[in-house]
């Protein structure tokens, strides 16, 4: 019953597009507190904190949305957000953080076993979407291939280019980079999961274990949130535009819809931000969690030496 709850508030805030334009921004608003009602009957936290940003991000992103509520009370919409942007963001932002901790404590049996589900939960959903990803490079060096095959055929027999096999070179070169960013892209955020992103080791791991976690905490709260978010919102209005504008490649022979590949930015950095929020939560558990959490939220406390997977980590042991 809970989880249905939250599958509503999603599938009201993915409808809004499809009203009419008066009643985008009031279905939003309806399927924002749709979720704040899951949260408090304590469902999956991290469904209701997709469910709560999904809709509250739609709302701001949606010229139907926040706009024409605006200018339906009489405000400038410009320049309502021109003065009030910063204030908004930071009261929204803790908005969240605050409807995320209530629906952690309704989750139970506590709020860290609660934490730890929705880091869990997060963290199968960014390393599905890039395990599958990652068979990208399959079909990229397929293609990678072919075309300098092609190449070579044509230094032989010029009547190829004629052929049912030919495929435009450009084409083809375009098709390889567009598979080589979306497979980037994809699989940021499973980078993140399986700490794999480069680190200043040779500062990082003279740290104390706790001081490894409240840097990779406080990383993530200041800086890679803000650039998510930032990338995220300009990655959205950048595919938004090359859709309108049915965008297609510079080149005269290349690819068509250049609005698929645009919309992959947002996409990939919404994955990475999510993971980002796994991160600090399993942080927070770390630090303030009970004893027994501990080695299920341990990941960020390690170093980088080169040592066996079953090898005992003396430098964890020393914390507990």
């Amino acid at each position: 019953m809970r989880e249905i709850v939250t599958l509503v508030s999603v599938l009201l805030a993915l409808g809004a597009s499809f009203a009419g334009v008066e009643l985008v921004g009031p279905t939003l608003i309806v399927a924002f507190a749709v979720a704040i009602f899951a949260g408090w009957l304590g469902a999956r936290s991290a469904g209701v904190l997709f469910a709560l940003t999904l809709s509250l991000s739609l709302f701001f992103l949606e010229k139907a949305g926040a706009e024409e509520m605006l200018k339906a009370l009489g405000v400038n919409p410009r320049n309502f957000f021109r003065d009030w942007n910063p204030l908004l963001k930071i009261g929204f932002s803790l908005a969240v953080a605050g409807l995320l901790a209530m629906t952690l404590r309704r989750r139970g049996p506590s709020w860290a076993h609660a934490a730890v589900e929705a880091a869990d939960d997060i963290e199968r959903v960014v390393v599905g979407i890039g395990r599958v990803a990652a068979l990208l490079f399959i079909p990229l060096m397929l293609i990678i291939f072919y075309d300098v095959t092609q190449r070579k055929i044509l230094d032989f027999d010029t009547n190829f280019i004629n052929s049912a096999f030919y495929f435009s070179s450009t084409k083809l070169q375009e098709l390889q980079w567009h598979i080589h960013a979306t497979l980037f892209m994809l699989c940021l955020g499973f980078a993140y999961v399986m700490d794999s992103h480069v680190r200043i080791e040779l500062v990082r791991d003279r740290m104390s274990p706790r001081m490894r976690v409240w840097v990779e905490m406080l990383g993530a709260a200041l800086f890679l949130f803000a650039y998510c978010l930032i990338i995220a919102k300009f990655g959205f209005s950048f595919a938004e535009r090359a859709f309108a504008t049915g965008e297609v490649s510079a080149a005269q022979t290349g690819l068509s819809h250049r609005w698929i590949i645009k919309a992959v930015l947002p996409v990939g950095f919404i994955l990475l931000g999510a993971t980002g929020v796994a991160a600090v939560l399993r942080c927070w558990v770390y630090l303030y969690g009970p004893s027994e959490l501990r080695p299920r939220v341990d990941r960020y406390a390690r170093t980088h030496e080169l040592v066996p997977p079953d090898a005992p980590r003396a430098d964890i042991a020393r914390t507990e």
